[in-house]
This record gives structure tokens, C-alpha cells and sequence, in this order.
């Protein structure tokens, strides 16, 4: 854990590990789905997980997919809708997903 203080001077706790663990999971997807994503768009993602801009990235995913009506595996699909629920990031990524053939 991190501790930093923000510009109002309260003091800001950030769990490292977690958005470790989340760069990284989406590390992983943008190598799985790369053969399904531009390469404009797998430069912008990942640009996007090294800022830690990991709600962002995750977003962008699925909606370039969905753009493209990329095709998902179960597992392709369970894995971003498992970081998207812990991310917490609402259900943005779900109704992208669901324009992607199985």
C-alpha cells in the first residue's frame, strides 16, 4: 500500500496490489484478443493500463470489439465481465460485449 497526499492535504491510501492485479489481467486479455483488435487499438489500450487509466482500457476493449461484432469465447467474455465486476465499473462493458457473437 501506498500512501500519497492530495492536493487538498488529506492523505490518500492506495492499494498497489490491486491495480497490479488489474493491469495485469487486462495485460493478459489485450494479448489473448490481439488477433481480434486493430493495432492502433492495442497501442491505445495499453497506453491506457500504463497511465493506470485501467477503467478506461478495459472500456476501450469492448468497445472496439463490439464495434467490429468480434467474436468471444465463453471464456474470453467471463474473464472481462470478472475484472469489470471487480473494477466495479458498471455495466457499460456487459452491453458491449453482448453486440460480440459467441
Amino acid at each position: 500500500m501506498v500512501v500519497s497526499t492530495a492536493s487538498s492535504g488529506s492523505i490518500i491510501r492506495v492499494d498497489t496490489a490491486y491495480y497490479e492485479d488489474v493491469a495485469g489481467k487486462l495485460r493478459g486479455l489485450l494479448i489473448r484478443l490481439s488477433d481480434r483488435l486493430q493495432r492502433t487499438d492495442q497501442i491505445l489500450i495499453a497506453e491506457f493500463i500504463d497511465v493506470n487509466e485501467l477503467g478506461l482500457a478495459l472500456e476501450q476493449m469492448a468497445d472496439v470489439l463490439s464495434e467490429d461484432e468480434q467474436p468471444l469465447s465463453a471464456e474470453e467474455r467471463s474473464d472481462m465481465l470478472a475484472v469489470a465486476e471487480q473494477m466495479d465499473v458498471g455495466d457499460r462493458v456487459s452491453r458491449a460485449l453482448a453486440s460480440c457473437p459467441n
